[in-house]
């Protein structure tokens, strides 16, 4: 998971919404038959690692003793380093000769602030990479900020409208759009083969 800390987030009061819809994602994991051989990675958008790659059991729950937004939105430069480092995870597993399965979710609640060394288009190119096979499961979320048109930024980045949630800015829909990407997470984990899935209901009205 990569998760914005932009000063935004707490002064429109969802820290708190934002440490919840990260555990529950995690909880709801817990009670996949796989559990064992989930591995999970969250790191926030200004850089800093919550937890590397480690078994779901080790994960770290988000709390404000771990979260303390205030940073701005480099939300392209740590999208590329975010899905480089969920890649390089997979191939690491590959070379072994095991099958692997990603989901990757991007949480932001505002457009890129810092559009350099990296832009949407070097995103969309690894977002694409990825897409063209069925073992990734790459989703947006952008919190209503009153002004940024989500589906916009997330396409441009290559991610299909399909795969994008835009909650408004409330603790009953953001929990709401946790609750959908933690279903379809369970969905694509306990599939018996690698295939599309369908996400119904990813686009709030």
């Amino acid at each position: 998971l990569l998760i914005d800390d932009s000063g935004s987030i707490e002064s429109a009061g969802n820290t708190d919404n934002i440490c919840d819809g990260h555990n529950l994602i995690l909880e709801a994991q817990m009670e996949a038959q796989v559990r064992d051989n989930i591995l999970v990675h969250t790191r926030y958008l200004n850089g800093q690692i919550l937890f590397p790659y480690c078994q779901l059991a080790q994960a770290k729950m988000m709390d404000r003793n771990n979260f303390r937004p205030g940073g701005g939105t480099p939300l392209y430069n740590h999208s590329v380093l975010f899905l480089g480092t969920v890649l390089a995870k997979a191939q690491e597993f590959e070379d072994n000769g095991i099958a692997v399965r990603t989901i990757s979710l991007i949480v932001t609640d505002g457009g890129d602030t810092q559009p350099h060394p990296f832009n949407a288009t070097h995103v969309r190119k690894i977002v694409e990479d990825m897409l063209r096979f069925e073992n990734h499961l790459i989703c947006g979320m952008g919190i209503d900020d009153g002004g940024t048109d989500f589906t916009r930024v997330f396409q441009e980045m290559g991610i299909p409208e399909g795969k994008i949630l835009t909650p408004g800015n409330s603790k009953k829909e953001l929990r709401r759009a946790f609750q959908t990407v933690s279903q379809v997470s369970s969905s694509f984990i306990s599939q018996s083969k690698t295939g599309p899935i369908t996400l119904g209901g990813f686009a709030s009205p």
